[in-house]
C-alpha cells in the first residue's frame, strides 16, 4: 500500500507494519488505520492535523496518533511504534461536538456539510426536509438520521474523488452486479438482530393529536418529532449485513457496489483493504474484506 506524507515522502515498506483502508456508507465514508515504526522522521510527520495521500489520489487528515512499545530494532536502536487514524480530508470537523446549533429547513445535504464546517466535494446531492443538530451533539449522528429519513447513504466515488448521495432502493437494484461464488461468503443468520435494528418510528401529525406510524410486534419503538409519513416509511428501510467475503485485493468490492451470490443481489455495505507485514506476529496479509447487505423495510 502506497502512502505519502505531507513532505511528499512515501512511508517505506520496512516501516509500515499494517494498514486498513476502509470505505463505508456513512457520513465520513473513508478512513485509514496505520501502524508504523516510530522512526524520527515518522514521529515528526505523523501528527494530528497533517495529511496523508494515497496512490489513488485520496487525501486524508490525521485525527489520532498513539505511541506504544514493540520489540522492533533498527540500526541497533530499539524502536517504538505509532498507531494512526486518519479520515478523508475536510471531514475532521464532523468528529467534534458542535459549538452551536445548526437548524435548516429544505436544504441540500452539501450545504449541511458546509454549515457544520466540513469541506466535501459532492458529485450528486439531495434535499433534506429539515435538519437539526443542537449544540453539543455529534454532527455525524445528525447527518446519519437526516440521510435515513430520505432512505439514502453516502457513497465515495474513488474514480471521481467525490461524495455521491444514493437512495437505498437504487443501490439494491443496480444493474450488472459482480458475480461471486457462495462458497466464498461467510453467511450470518441472526433474526433477532434484524428486529433490533429495524425500529418502529412514530411521530405526531401537524394537528398535534394524531399519531403517525405503525407499531409491529417484537420491534423497538422510537419517537421522532416533526416527520411525515413519507419520512417514517423511509426510516423503515435499512441495510442489514447478511455475509462477509474475504478475497485477495479486489477492486470490485467497493462500498456501494452490487454483487450477486446464488441468485440474490447484495450491496457492499463496508469494504476494507488490509495490508499486514506480519512484523508484529502472524502472517503477512494483503486482502479485501467486504460486508454484504440487503434491504429490510418491514
Amino acid at each position: 500500500m502506497l502512502i505519502y506524507l505531507d513532505n511528499n515522502q512515501q512511508i517505506s515498506g520496512s516501516d509500515l507494519l499494517s494498514a486498513i483502508l476502509r470505505y463505508d456508507l456513512v457520513p465520513i465514508p473513508v478512513t485509514l488505520e496505520l501502524t508504523v515504526n516510530a522512526t524520527d522522521m515518522l514521529k515528526n510527520e505523523l501528527v494530528v492535523g497533517k495529511s496523508l495521500l494515497l496512490a489513488n489520489g485520496v487525501e486524508l487528515a490525521i485525527v489520532k496518533v498513539q505511541a506504544f512499545n514493540n520489540n522492533a530494532i533498527k540500526e541497533g536502536k530499539r524502536l517504538g511504534a505509532l498507531a494512526v487514524i486518519a479520515v478523508i480530508a475536510g471531514c475532521e470537523p464532523l468528529l467534534a461536538v458542535t459549538k452551536k446549533a445548526t437548524i435548516r429547513d429544505s436544504v441540500n445535504l452539501s450545504e449541511i456539510y458546509r454549515s457544520l464546517g466540513a469541506k466535501a466535494r459532492f458529485l450528486s446531492d439531495i434535499k433534506i426536509n429539515r435538519f437539526v443538530c443542537l449544540k453539543g451533539q455529534m454532527p455525524t449522528k445528525a447527518i446519519a438520521l437526516a440521510l435515513q429519513k430520505e432512505s439514502a447513504v453516502i457513497v465515495y466515488d474513488t474514480e471521481q474523488r467525490g461524495f455521491t448521495v444514493r437512495r437505498i432502493n437504487e443501490l439494491v437494484n443496480q444493474q450488472n452486479p459482480t458475480l461471486y461464488d457462495p462458497s466464498q461468503v461467510q453467511w450470518l443468520s441472526n433474526p433477532s438482530m434484524v428486529a433490533r435494528l429495524n425500529t418502529n418510528f412514530l411521530s405526531i401529525d401537524s394537528n398535534g393529536s394524531d399519531v403517525l406510524g405503525e407499531v409491529t410486534s417484537g420491534k423497538k419503538v422510537n419517537y421522532i418529532p416533526r416527520v411525515d409519513n413519507r419520512e417514517l416509511n423511509n426510516l423503515k428501510r435499512i441495510l442489514v449485513t447478511r455475509g462477509i467475503i474475504t478475497r485477495p485485493i479486489d477492486e470490485r468490492l467497493q462500498a456501494g457496489k452490487a454483487v450477486l451470490v446464488n441468485g440474490t443481489q447484495y450491496v457492499v455495505l463496508t469494504s476494507a483493504i488490509r495490508f499486514d507485514t506480519g512484523a508484529l506476529g502472524g502472517s503477512a496479509v494483503t486482502a479485501t474484506k467486504a460486508w454484504l447487505a440487503n434491504m429490510v423495510e418491514k
